[in-house]
């Protein structure tokens, strides 16, 4: 999925920004472009752009490092990246690790990357601000899951819904709070791009705090029903879309419950391609992989949950099957 946004701020132009945010998961790349020249959509900067980004959570062994390889590959930036962790060390080791990269043979642009001391210290002049921080440790993210399981409540994430949800949000919002105020302090222009969950409480807090932010919330999920549709658009029609991209939906709902009431491909309305891979597959599931990997992989599902739920409203849902059960306890 591609977000384009046209950004019109006062008499300010933000010139082409484009980066990829790659996550600690190797299929979860996420490309976000800005462009704005009087309005005018670009693909290209005539010249290499210097931006400053600022990493809150940048001690990431994940997110993180995902970030410093996709950015190396890009030839239209260089700048630099100020990590702030409250993990100092861990901060300091991603220097380490950025610095080291700039030394690879395959590297297209230069960036440099410090360990700041201090959210003042990391957000001044930035750019953009990018979010990923972990709200505790897994010791309470187990609580969150398997504690709810003693009154017969159970879930199979815990991070947006249900109990472990909002105890994880009650953990997440106060640091949110603070982070809010930073960046209204310290770089009130700066786009600010949120990866944490619960994703809607932690974006939502933000303009709570700070209603002048810039911010928005990315999740992967919509690029996984994408793959399906082509999957589906090529079982029932014998029709190959070269990439997910090709699939053009529009996505409503909240992070983890999120809907396509359209989806087409080359202009051909493909609800009724994807109604009749439900009844294909609504028992037996559909798995693009080897059958029962879904088992092994808490990311892999057989989809039972999204088609189970087309048949009940008519729309695709376009969460994860692990994320759309807590939402409809009752049924699932």
């Amino acid at each position: 999925m591609n977000i384009i946004c046209i950004i019109k701020s006062g008499t300010e132009n933000i010139n082409i920004l484009m980066y990829t945010i790659y996550s600690c998961w190797s299929y979860y790349i996420l490309k976000v472009l800005f462009v704005t020249i009087g309005g005018t959509v670009m693909t290209k900067k005539e010249n290499k752009a210097d931006i400053n980004i600022a990493y809150i959570g940048g001690g990431s062994m994940g997110w993180a490092w995902g970030l410093m390889s996709d950015l190396a590959t890009e030839d239209q930036l260089s700048g630099t990246v100020r990590l702030y962790d409250i993990d100092a060390e861990a901060a300091k080791r991603n220097e380490r690790i950025g610095q080291l990269l700039q030394k690879n043979a395959d590297v297209k642009s230069h960036w440099e990357y410090k360990a700041t001391g201090s959210l003042q210290e990391a957000l001044t002049g930035a750019d953009f601000v990018v979010i990923s921080i972990l709200p505790a440790t897994f010791d309470e993210m187990e609580a969150d899951v398997h504690l709810p399981e003693k009154y017969g409540i159970y879930q199979s994430v815990g991070d947006t819904v249900g109990p472990g949800g909002l105890i994880r949000a009650l953990r997440t919002i106060p640091m949110y709070v603070e982070i809010a105020e930073a960046i209204k302090k310290w770089s009130p222009e700066a786009w600010v791009i949120n990866y944490t969950n619960p994703m809607t409480l932690c974006t939502r807090t933000l303009y709570e705090v700070f209603p002048g932010i810039k911010a928005f919330g990315c999740c992967h999920e919509v690029f996984g029903t994408q793959d399906l549709l082509k999957s589906a658009l090529a079982d029932m029609e014998g029709i190959e879309a070269p990439h997910r991209r090709d699939i053009r939906v529009n996505v409503l709902g909240i992070n983890h419950f999120t809907w396509l009431d359209k989806a087409s491909f080359e202009g051909r309305d493909l609800f009724p391609v994807y109604r009749r891979f439900v009844e294909k597959y609504y028992e037996s599931g559909f798995e693009k992989t080897e059958k029962g990997h879904w088992m092994n992989d808490f990311f892999s599902s057989a989809n039972r949950v999204k088609f189970d739920l087309f048949k009940r409203y008519g729309l695709i849902a376009a969460a994860g099957d692990r994320h759309l059960a807590e939402f409809c306890p009752p049924w699932y």
